[in-house]
Formats: structure tokens, sequence, C-alpha cells
């Protein structure tokens, strides 16, 4: 065989061996960001709050789901205790595709 032959088939075979091996990706960050805010609008039947956030940056729309802990120290609580002007920090998840979607509600202070 000649070299340039070897050459060709080893570089076809290696571009085939990659294109059969996957790559896994990962559709929301790994790491939940975190904002602490007041709630400026709330809407029970569409799940979704917007937090205006303490540093003056403009208000998040957040959507929450049925894994969404709420939680009131010392006890875990509900959406329906979510009411306008309450002081919270949220960690939340941005998703390539969709609204954001909170993943912890955490009362900030009363």
């Amino acid at each position: 065989m000649k070299p340039a032959l070897r050459r060709s088939r080893i570089l076809a075979l290696m571009i085939v061996f990659a294109a059969f091996t996957s790559i896994d990706a990962v559709a929301r960050t790994p790491q939940p960001r975190q904002l602490c805010g007041t709630i400026q609008q709330l809407d029970l039947a569409k799940q979704t709050f917007t937090v205006r956030p303490e540093n003056r940056k403009p208000a998040l729309v957040l959507v929450w789901k049925r894994d969404t802990r709420f939680i009131d120290f010392p006890k875990f609580s509900s959406s329906a205790a979510l009411t306008n002007g309450l002081n919270i920090c949220v960690q939340y998840h941005t998703p390539f595709f969709g609204k954001p979607f909170a993943t912890k509600v955490v009362w900030a202070g009363k």
C-alpha cells in the first residue's frame, strides 16, 4: 500500500469514529442563579411572578413548577402564600427555550 492511501484511510476512519461518538448536552445551566428582591406582580393562574431585584436591574419574570420549593423559615410553605411586595430570594434556571423557572423561593424577611 502506498503511504498516501494509508493516511487517507486512517483519516477517514478517524472522521467516522468522531462522527459516531456522542457528546452530552445539557439544556439548562448546571448551577442555579440567585436573585433577591421584591415580588412586583403575581399571577397564580399562570404560575408566574415578577421579581424586582434589589440592585435596580430590570425586573425578571419567573414561572414555578410542581417541584419548586417555597420556604418560609422554619417551615415549608406553598405558592398560595406569595403576595405582592414580599421580599424573597429565589434560585432559578434559564433554559435555552422558554421562560426562566424558579427552583427555590425563600422568604427574605417580614
